[in-house]
């Protein structure tokens, strides 16, 4: 059993075979062989050229050697209550979303940048 390091799946070239791959992951190429003849592969791309069939060794870098944490991004989007602060006119009806009725009412105020 040979321990694959992102080094040694980046020195195996643009692609790699079924094999190879089952090796990496460490499963039975057999297995792999059957979830791509099912379309249930979905680990990788799978390029078929031919009869042969090739898994691209930039996805199984990005599948074994993900980021280790990603920042979630913070939504754009007001939370319920703060809808009357950036829309454009605020009305006295209560918002649809939280049920809370703004304090100004019927104000139009310019588009920022204006």
């Amino acid at each position: 059993m040979t321990a694959w390091t992102r080094e040694a799946i980046e020195a195996l070239g643009p692609t790699t075979d079924v094999p190879t791959t089952a090796a990496i992951v460490e499963v039975n190429s057999d297995t792999i062989y059957a979830a791509i003849r099912r379309g249930e592969w979905e680990l990788t791309r799978v390029l078929r050229i031919g009869r042969k069939i090739k898994i691209p060794t930039r996805d199984l870098i990005a599948l074994l050697y993900a980021p280790e944490s990603v920042p979630q991004a913070t939504p754009s989007v007001p939370s319920p209550c703060q809808q009357g602060e950036y829309s454009q006119v605020t009305g006295g009806a209560p918002h649809a979303s939280c049920g809370c009725t703004p304090d100004v009412s019927a104000v139009i105020r310019p588009l920022r940048g204006s």
